[in-house]
């Protein structure tokens, strides 16, 4: 019985010895960026710098927006028209963007809201990246945007410990082409 197992970890060692490493390592690693938990970005095409916070439990990304209106442009695409407020010093900026669907978002409480979804560019590190985000009043959080896993699996690494790794007074964007982003899964969350 000693020689059986013997024999086959000889065996177990030389069928992995055979498996070319590059199999082993997986698929290539793109290129990510490295952020702390909070991070500066700028809304587009307003050049808006507001502070992030960067959370991989969340899915979604999530933007503080107060006076949400649904209407209808020409053609019957439903568009929805908030207010961002309190991002900084500024007075409310008023945005209007096309709904993109609607989504179940899970709170803390453990029920579920039921959310606008939109899709906006922001700018950060110089590459400007175009997401989708649920609308919400944030003011009770405090962050007004909150980065999620759909955003972040394609750009960033978040390292827990750190905090604004890359500063910038100016948007670095400005002219910048959207990077293309992974599409999110269009069912309801």
């Amino acid at each position: 019985m000693h020689r059986l197992v013997l024999s086959l970890q000889a065996g177990l060692v030389a069928a992995l010895c055979a498996i070319p490493v590059s199999t082993l390592a997986g698929p290539p690693v793109r290129e990510k960026l490295v952020m702390g938990w909070l991070e500066s970005v700028f809304l587009r095409p307003w050049n808006l710098r507001v502070t992030a916070k960067l959370d991989t439990g969340a899915k979604t990304s999530s933007l503080h927006a107060d006076a949400i209106e649904h209407f209808t442009k020409e053609g019957g695409q439903e568009w929805v028209r908030f207010a961002l407020d309190g991002v900084d010093d500024s007075k409310p900026l008023v945005v209007e963007r096309p709904l993109v669907r609607m989504a179940y978002v899970k709170t803390h409480g453990g029920h579920s809201d039921k959310r606008e979804v939109i899709r906006l560019a922001l700018c950060k590190n110089g590459k400007e990246y175009e997401t989708e985000f649920t609308l919400d009043d944030r003011s009770n959080f405090n962050y007004p945007l909150l980065l999620g896993r759909s955003f972040l699996q394609d750009v960033a690494w978040v390292d827990a410990s750190a905090t604004f790794l890359y500063k910038a007074d100016t948007d670095p964007c400005r002219g910048a082409a959207p990077v293309p982003m992974s599409p999110e899964r269009k069912k309801e969350e």
